[in-house]
């Protein structure tokens, strides 16, 4: 795991300091390689997990001389690819998965992409082409953000800070990535809050060569699927894939362990670590849980209970209200406004899990993948909600969600039945976005101060999907932006900020695809993450399987109300509103819904926060 930069504009000096800027990604090694010839610098650092010898130092260049390679990422099954490539006559000089990337995309181009199992963001240079290729993974687990210069050249890096460097960037505000933080509490791919830098969007490759830039899309999920195996057969199918993806990113040569919160997707891969250490006589697993003192965020006491079924190693590593102050570095991390404050609980998990292990295996992607959302559920009784009268749903029932009452102690149930009475009129599109967007149209209209509403970019995404089925196309949409956007992204950012290397299993392109394959009514089976419930009844006890479902979050609406509140009257000011862009009057009637309990608004108030402390940044 590393980070990259580079420019088709290349400066010894500035690609030096491109790797002072990412060596917090990559601590162990670094390097820059230019171009003899002029046209491309690469710079690189190195976080060494497999193959910690100086064979695998990059920038890499292959032993023709005509390719250069700069890799973030892991290639799980880079032995299988290294054999074949063995069998066809090469022969290597290291052990890294680095080496068998580069000679297998000499050998097959893009191509190659298919064969590629892991997480990845890498740049390729093709000195006789004189061309540039940029590719990110199928999912968008590593990040890769790119700048197009004035003068028909590009710039990139894993993280947005480090363009900052380079000269010729537009660093303006993009009004239209800020209404969509405001929607997502992120920037959604392709844009930034940057109007000069763009990320390069999940499953996509750019090519660069002679000043000109193209972008193609070479891998994208489709839930469409139509298969009816039974459940028990679907399970048999799936838990040989599963068990795969999870030995696949034990491998390494450094420490391993994982995030354990008691819930089904990460005790479910920990049972599955658990089963392959004890078959190669290894130690115990290492887990890691975060505990809070507010018991309706607390999950320490499962956690607890699956380490000791499965014998792991269990540490457990105390939260606070404290990871405030650890906003302005993660903000330095992502490089623009990012508003779910689970980010600092990574943060602050990552910084301390650091000190025993290098790589840790995390359950993100369970509930997009195997329908754990409760909202998902909620699109699929919309359908049979609309059956009401209109005079009901719309005369009545919606008109009296605006009375319900909410809590700001994690309890969620009254809140999303105030969100569906008030969306489930709307067309499937539009319901859809209604509940996964924090600021609505209207809102972002009053806070920007547009002249009509903006659009709901999550809508389209809906809209787009290759399945009108509901649970397909909410599943899609997820896949699409929740995921990559909000998810991995402040994974990818929290975990290398501290160096720490996070793998993911449950969004192996190959689970993905056989679990897309399946029909909704499969997939659902009655319920949340039916699919993986039958996986995991053969690997933990009921009372694990059958516990209920709870977010890994931070009790926000408290901490608002105590040790925030200095943060409150700080940044939340006309003054420093205004310099973000945004106006005073509805931020006002934001803070006193949140005062005076009629809303839970947290999650707003802290983006808002969020924003203002970026905005103080630039």
């Amino acid at each position: 795991m590393c980070g990259i930069a580079g420019t088709t504009a290349p400066d010894p000096a500035l690609l030096a300091a491109l790797c002072g800027d990412l060596r917090h990604r990559g601590p162990d090694a670094e390097g820059t390689w230019t171009d003899p010839e002029g046209g491309v610098g690469l710079a690189h650092t190195r976080l060494a997990v497999i193959d910690l010898s100086p064979g695998g130092a990059q920038p890499m260049v292959s032993d023709c001389g005509r390719y250069v390679i700069a890799f973030n990422g892991e290639i799980y099954n880079y032995r299988t690819l290294r054999a074949e490539l063995e069998a066809a006559g090469e022969t290597f000089r290291s052990d890294s998965d680095t080496e068998v990337l580069l000679r297998l995309l000499r050998a097959r181009g893009a191509a190659a992409l298919d064969r590629l199992v892991g997480m990845f963001a890498f740049a390729l240079w093709d000195r006789e082409r004189r061309e540039l290729l940029l590719v990110r993974d199928r999912l968008g687990i590593k990040p890769l953000v790119y700048a197009p210069l004035a003068n028909g050249g590009l710039a990139f890096a894993s993280e947005i800070r480090a363009l900052h460097r380079h000269p010729g960037v537009d660093l303006e505000l993009d009004r239209e990535a800020l209404s969509q933080y405001l929607a997502c509490l992120y920037v959604p791919a392709p844009r930034t809050i940057h109007a000069g830098i763009r990320k390069l969007p999940p499953g996509h490759l750019l090519r660069w060569r002679g000043g000109a830039a193209e972008i193609e899309c070479y891998w994208r999920p489709r839930v469409a699927g139509t298969a009816t195996p039974s459940p028990d057969e679907a399970v048999e199918a799936l838990l040989p894939i599963l068990r795969r993806a999870v030995v696949d990113r034990m491998v390494a040569d450094v420490p391993v362990g994982c995030f354990l919160s008691g819930g089904i997707d990460s005790s479910v891969i920990a049972a599955l670590m658990a089963e392959e250490t004890r078959a190669g006589g290894g130690p115990p697993v290492r887990s890691f849980t975060m505990t809070f003192d507010e018991p309706a965020y607390d999950e320490r006491d499962a956690a607890a209970a699956v380490a000791g079924h499965l014998g792991c190693a269990h540490t457990e590593l105390p939260a606070g209200a404290g990871l405030a102050g650890l906003l302005d570095g993660a903000l330095g991390a992502f490089g623009e406004p990012f508003g779910n404050p689970t980010s600092l609980l990574i943060h602050d998990l990552s910084r301390k899990a650091r000190e025993h292990v290098t790589v840790a295996l995390v359950g993100d992607g369970g509930d997009e993948v195997f329908a754990g959302y409760p909202r998902y559920q909620g699109g699929l009784w919309a359908a049979r909600y609309r059956h009401l009268p209109a005079w009901l749903r719309r005369g009545v029932l919606a008109p009296a969600a605006a009375l319900i009452p909410e809590s700001s102690r994690g309890r969620h149930a009254l809140r999303r039945a105030r969100e569906f009475l008030t969306a489930a009129n709307l067309p499937d599109a539009e319901m859809y976005a209604a509940w996964v967007e924090y600021f609505d149209p209207v809102e972002r209209r009053a806070l920007l101060d547009l002249p009509a509403a903006p659009a709901r970019p999550l809508a389209d995404l809906y809209r787009a999907a290759p399945s009108a089925a509901p649970l397909d196309a909410m599943q899609q949409t997820d896949l699409l932006s929740f995921l990559p956007g909000n998810l991995l992204a402040y994974g990818d950012a929290m975990s290398m900020a501290h160096a720490l290397e996070l793998r993911l299993p449950l969004i192996d392109h190959r689970l993905v695809e056989a679990v897309q394959d399946l029909a909704p009514d499969l997939r659902w089976g009655g319920g949340l993450k039916t699919l993986l419930k039958g996986v995991a009844r053969r690997l933990l006890p009921a009372q694990v399987v059958d516990r209920p479902k709870r977010g890994f979050n931070p009790p926000m609406g408290l901490w608002l109300k105590t040790d925030l509140r200095d943060m409150v009257g700080d940044l939340l000011t006309p003054a420093q509103m205004a310099a973000a862009g945004i106006a005073w009057a509805p931020v006002e009637r934001l803070l006193a819904e949140q005062r005076r309990g009629l809303r839970d608004n947290a999650l707003k108030v802290w983006a808002l926060l969020v924003l203002a402390a970026w905005r103080r940044t630039m």
